[in-house]
């Protein structure tokens, strides 16, 4: 169900932003969708507005203690302080001799 919700809020996103897009190039006199399609627009363009504002609202409330916190995981693996062991080498696989079916007539 999650992967539906995914779904339906790229569409949202898609048809909102394409909407503010096409509101902003189009002349108003060359805007010819029915009056659905313009609410459904609105309505996406509305979701989105909305949506950027609260993101953007919540990032700004961040206690400064989380974000330190977040940037602290971010931080680089250098300061480890054993060095890590190299990759051991992929074994090597025999080459094949022969083409098509396994085992059939050549």
């Amino acid at each position: 169900m999650n992967r539906v919700w995914d779904y339906a809020g790229f569409v949202v996103w898609f048809v909102g932003l394409g909407y503010i897009v096409m509101w902003l190039i189009a002349s108003p006199e060359h805007r010819m969708l029915p009056p659905a399609l313009h609410m459904v627009g609105l309505a996406s363009a509305t979701f989105v507005a909305v949506r950027l504002l609260l993101l953007a609202i919540a990032r700004w409330r961040v206690p400064v203690s989380v974000a330190r916190a977040t940037a602290a995981a971010r931080a680089p693996t250098a300061v480890l302080k054993s060095p890590q062991k190299p990759a051991r080498p992929l074994p090597t696989v025999k080459p094949r001799n022969h083409f098509g079916l396994r085992g059939g007539p050549h």
